[in-house]
């Protein structure tokens, strides 16, 4: 018998062709293409069928370790000859932010926190999304490696932050800085630790170091600097934690105007915005931005429906039908469990985490909540990531009478509660899932139980982990209590896991390191391979390091991964928008027809 909870909404609609985005992305020895599973269950018979449009592709090559599109990319239409019909947009996502201030850590990489990450901030680079090659956006001309770990940056003249503060080498300086100490913001999670020195006015220098501050290799150090965020030196020198929190202030298309706290935010195009030839760099068309959230799919398709809303994020497959125009696109994150190495009495022993791992069925999963469209994967980066093949992504199997031995022979103590956090929206029917895996843990009798966590609470369980310390204790972090803002164990916490840079080192340096918030495992002699990994150029060495350190990853059962996230978003019938690679929405692409 299915031990997957009952569902409290009907499932629904069966969406054809389910291309994975990632399986053009795969790279020399690269991840396994995904497959696609098309079966009608009986709880889907008779539902609507909806039309679909499948964000495609550009077909791609290997070359090296960087996917690189096979026919030139197309000429972009100049953004002055474009029109938009309609100058107002309202986007409704999941929920809330947290905060607005790019250098927060409560900042993060989700939709939600567009206003931060996409719409008010111009990062240092960009990836393209059609070619995956790294390009300027509006603050910079470009840049040279001069030293294994020196990268110099040629800044951009008339870029200006929306209050009027100056564009130019110390303000680069401010924020790159930030960014690098290991405290501010999401650009150590991929980038390590970098200082800035100005060379002139415009030209600014950015060296990468390692944990004791000395000089280190950063070979692709531009593809990681699109987590590298900007704000008004002056302004946010000046400011207070909330001032910062609630107005944000950059560079980017669009301008902040206010945060009316569980009703909206309204944003302005950026009159000063300075364009470039870069896709994502256009001009807004679209003047007035309002961002509202809804916690349930169906509201939030119903929006859309309605004319209440005119995008929309994350309203399921079932929901298609509900909207005039559903997009199905791939992302590049993975959903996973992570678990607390490190101050969890049980979780810090392998064959628990093992045997926890074995307990689950994802397939069933699958099937019963995602109607198989999404695939079940073993690894914490998406397909096409430099360092995963076949073996080291291969799915756990559902093995349960192996979990109740494993969790025998590890002197399991039914005492220790094992406990999923999470937040509802931040995947579709993501509270399911865990009310779904923690029968599967009591099944072989783990005490197991879920806690939903709002926004705030989950990003502070998330981001509480080695590097929440000083670098020195950092670096023997499992001799220390249970860092702050949480001061205990996360136990196991669910996150979507992206990799922009399509390269395993951020997961390495993201997820496994003593220096960073989001780690929960260390070890000095990991951290040297993390080291090596890191500072080895693109090419079948580095390769082969990464994979060797994914293989560990998956044998260590330091994650449970589940799948590669598949999105489905409605739009106006009138707005026009191709999604990226990544969930990364920047409106200034958007028109109305």
């Amino acid at each position: 018998m299915s031990i997957i909870p009952k569902l409290t909404v009907r499932m629904g609609v069966w969406i054809p062709g389910l291309p994975a985005l990632f399986t053009v992305l795969i790279i020399a020895c690269g991840g396994p293409a995904a497959t696609e599973t098309a079966t009608t269950s009986p709880i889907q018979a008779n539902q609507p069928t909806a039309t679909v449009t499948i964000a495609e592709p550009t077909p791609t090559r290997s070359v090296g370790a960087t996917a690189v599109a096979t026919t030139a990319p197309q000429p972009t239409v100049p953004p002055e000859v474009l029109t938009t019909s309609r100058d107002s947009i309202t986007v409704v996502t999941s929920g809330e932010p947290a905060s607005l201030d790019i250098f927060h850590n409560f900042c993060s990489g989700n939709i939600d926190h567009l206003v931060c990450k996409e719409l008010t901030v111009d990062s240092l680079t960009w990836i393209d999304g059609t070619s995956f090659e790294v390009v300027p956006l509006s603050p910079v001309e470009s840049w040279e490696q001069l030293e294994p770990h020196r990268w110099r940056f040629k800044l951009r003249e008339g870029v200006k932050f929306h209050n009027g503060e100056p564009w130019n080498a110390e303000a680069a300086k401010f924020g790159i800085d930030l960014n690098g100490d290991g405290k501010h913001g999401g650009g150590f999670s991929t980038t390590g630790f970098t200082k800035a020195e100005v060379v002139d006015d415009f030209t600014v220098d950015v060296v990468c170091l390692d944990g004791d501050q000395l000089d280190f290799p950063c070979p692709i150090f531009p593809r990681t600097a699109l987590f590298i965020g900007f704000a008004a030196p002056e302004w946010w020198t000046n400011a207070t934690e909330d001032e910062r929190a609630r107005q944000p202030i950059g560079f980017g298309p669009y301008r902040f105007l206010e945060w009316q706290s569980g009703v909206q935010i309204t944003l302005e195009s950026y009159e000063d915005y300075l364009p470039n030839e870069a896709f994502d760099s256009r001009a807004p068309l679209i003047n007035n931005v309002t961002q509202v959230w809804r916690s349930e799919a169906l509201v939030r398709a119903s929006m859309v429906a309605a004319g209440e809303a005119d995008w929309v994020d994350n309203i399921g497959f079932e929901n298609a039908s509900r909207v005039p125009q559903p997009i199905q696109a791939g992302t590049n994150e993975m959903y996973m469990l992570q678990a607390d190495n490190i101050w969890h009495p049980e979780l810090k022993k392998k064959d628990v985490r093992k045997a926890l791992a074995h307990a689950i069925d994802c397939q069933e999963i699958v099937e019963t909540l995602y109607e198989g469209k999404m695939e079940c994967f073993g690894n914490i980066s998406q397909p096409g990531t430099l360092g995963l093949n076949e073996e080291n992504s291969r799915p756990y199997e559902y093995d349960p009478e192996m979990s109740r031995q494993l969790l025998e022979q590890a002197g399991y103590d039914p005492a220790n509660e094992i406990r999923i956090h999470t937040r509802e929206g931040r995947v579709y029917r993501d509270v399911e899932l865990w009310e779904a895996v923690v029968n599967y843990w009591k099944e072989v009798g783990v005490n197991a139980s879920m806690q939903v966590l709002d926004n705030a609470t989950a990003t502070a369980v998330r981001r509480s982990g080695c590097g929440s310390y000083e670098p020195e204790l950092a670096a023997r972090c499992w001799e220390q209590p249970a860092p702050p803002p949480t001061n205990a164990s996360s136990h196991y916490f669910e996150t979507s896991s992206s990799n922009e840079p399509l390269d395993y080192a951020r997961q390495l340096t993201n997820r496994m390191s003593c220096f960073n918030v989001n780690s929960r495992w260390c070890d000095p002699e990991w951290e040297a391979k993390i080291d090596i990994a890191k500072a080895t150029p693109l090419g079948p060495e580095r390769e082969a390091i990464l994979a060797e350190m994914a293989q560990t990853a998956h044998d260590e059962y330091w994650f449970i991964p589940f799948f590669h996230v598949q999105a489905v978003y409605g739009l106006a019938e009138d707005l026009e928008w191709t999604p990226r690679y990544d969930p990364r929405i920047r409106i200034n692409t958007m028109r109305f027809r």
